[in-house]
């Protein structure tokens, strides 16, 4: 009975400690159609295969595991999930993912799901479950199409995951060649794009096999772009070019094969979109009172990226009217962190500002969320506190197609706890998939309130008004003043050369409006409310 026991308990501890001592037969696709993850026999994207995404198994990956016959392997052992973190590819052309897999675990006990990580168009992610058999290698090949709704379009990381989301059942696997891979294209069958340009400037995005892609231009565009190149992979392959007349519109690139057997057509829509002009300029608060994380109106803290890789959102900086902003595309979500700024306490600062704008004709069902991070010194979160806008039945307030001026008491409007003597990082999510923000600070509201420019080069008065407004300066000249809607409509137009202007609001409607103040000494923008 005693041996019987000891070799029960051997083989349980054998079993799990089980590895494998082989590796699986080396890949032979052509390098030209593959784009590897981890293996020996091609150039890998990877760079960094253990990111700390709080996985039970971090730290404890293995990407030179070897079996005993010097040929690597990456190695998970007891994992839950886990990430790898890889140079942005547009593997767009790409038709299957392939894996070669090793575990002892039961495939009836143990799902094991892989999926890579997108930050272009498309779905972010779509975990797909590997095939696989107990004990042995298993190579596998998924088609594109198992990961639905998925592009591959700008494929940023990839994702093993056991046992579904949030699980903590740890498991062990062995993995090799990692990659994507498309069949060969038959000679002269190739009716594909290498190259296009618009405006003399490449396509932003471009890739071969993808055929549709929007432009967004600068609110207030009339000026048609060109497709002014557009070459075929294959020389002998025919493009016809028909260029967009009018916007938004679309233009079309016809491409036939050489043996005339394939014919592709890529579709270019542009569209002129987001805010013509900026938004209010913040008042002249003392330096003291203001915790700037973006906007030119303050000195801001060192931020470390407004663009983490944890999240699908893309940020970009722009340009409107002079005006500095940034623009989220691929919400998702996005966040901004400032760990090497740790010395950031908001203990006594009690107002939040964000100016966001939107261009979304239909808000049913549209929400931001917003959150503040609070790390009380540790290396990692410990609460959060969260605004939400939109239409939501908790959003502090509702959202409006343009400029949306968020100015809000932190203890009063946000949920959690507000304790924030060591934010460290802020995240926003939304079902809206392009927004551009400005202005994105903490204040101690040391001015009467945001419609107070009695500090401010021009002063606005009485604001808010039912009828008229009186725009004034005390040390220049007034030019002109522009006052827009917040969708960034121009509504009133005036010419000015005296030191005030008389601004009638009778024919507006009740609202926030946007007034383009000019002078010789520069142009600022102030917040106009119509009662």
């Amino acid at each position: 009975m005693k041996k019987i026991t000891f070799l029960l308990i051997l083989f349980i501890t054998n079993l799990g400690f089980a590895q494998p001592s082989t590796s699986p037969a080396a890949p032979t696709n052509n390098a030209v159609d593959v784009i590897s993850i981890f293996g020996d026999t091609y150039t890998n994207i990877a760079t960094n295969y253990d990111p700390n995404w709080g996985q039970s198994g971090h730290t404890q990956v293995n990407p030179a595991f070897d079996p005993g016959n010097g040929e690597l392997l990456l190695a998970y052992p007891n994992f839950n999930y886990q990430g790898t973190e890889l140079t942005s590819t547009n593997a767009s052309t790409m038709e299957f993912l392939h894996v070669d897999i090793w575990t002892s675990a039961s495939p009836g006990a143990t799902d094991i799901q892989v999926s890579p990580i997108n930050s272009g168009s498309g779905a972010g992610e779509t975990l797909v479950s590997i095939a696989y058999t107990s004990g042995t290698w298993t190579s596998v090949d998924i088609p594109k199409s198992s990961f639905t709704g998925m592009t591959w379009d700008n494929v940023f990381q990839m994702k093993f995951a056991a046992n579904g989301p949030g699980s903590t059942v740890p498991v062990d696997i062995y993995l090799d060649n990692v990659y994507f891979w498309k069949n060969p294209t038959v000679a002269g069958a190739d009716a594909t794009l290498s190259t296009v340009e618009i405006d003399n400037a490449p396509l932003a995005n471009f890739s071969a096999g993808v055929f549709s892609y929007n432009v967004d231009l600068p609110a207030g565009t009339t000026t048609v772009p060109q497709v002014t190149l557009a070459t075929a992979t294959d020389a002998g392959a025919t493009v016809v070019i028909n260029q967009a007349t009018a916007l938004p519109g679309d233009a079309t690139i016809g491409v036939t094969s050489a043996n005339g057997m394939s014919n592709e057509t890529y579709t270019i829509s542009f569209a002129a979109v987001g805010p013509s002009m900026g938004t209010a300029t913040p008042p002249n608060r003392p330096a003291a009172d203001v915790i700037s994380i973006f906007s030119d109106a303050y000195t801001d803290i060192a931020v470390d990226t407004f663009d983490t890789s944890w999240c699908p959102g893309g940020t970009s900086d722009v340009v409107v009217a002079g005006e500095a902003m940034k623009r989220i595309d691929g919400l998702g979500c996005e966040g901004i962190d400032w760990q090497g700024a740790r010395t950031i306490d908001a203990t006594g600062f009690t107002h939040f500002h964000m100016d966001v704008f939107i261009d979304e004709p239909n808000l049913i069902g549209k929400e931001i969320n917003m959150k503040f991070s609070q790390w009380g010194g540790t290396g990692g979160e410990v609460s959060a506190f969260n605004i939400n806008v939109g239409d939501g039945a908790a959003a502090a307030q509702t959202l409006v197609n343009g400029w949306n001026i968020i100015d809000v008491t932190i203890d009063t409007a946000f949920t959690g706890d507000t304790t924030r003597n060591d934010i460290v990082q802020f995240v926003i999510t939304s079902n809206v998939p392009t927004i551009w923000y400005d202005n994105l600070y903490l204040h101690k509201n040391t001015t009467a309130s945001v419609n107070d420019f009695s500090i401010a080069p021009f002063k606005v008065y009485p604001n808010p008004s039912s009828s008229e407004w009186t725009i004034s300066s005390t040390d220049t000249i007034l030019q002109s003043v522009q006052v827009y809607d917040l969708s960034g409509k121009l509504v009133i137009s005036q010419e000015v050369n005296n030191d005030s202007v008389l601004i009638d609001a009778n024919s507006l409607t009740s609202g926030v409006y946007i007034a383009k103040v000019t002078s010789a000494e520069g142009t600022q923008n102030l917040k106009l409310v119509k009662n």
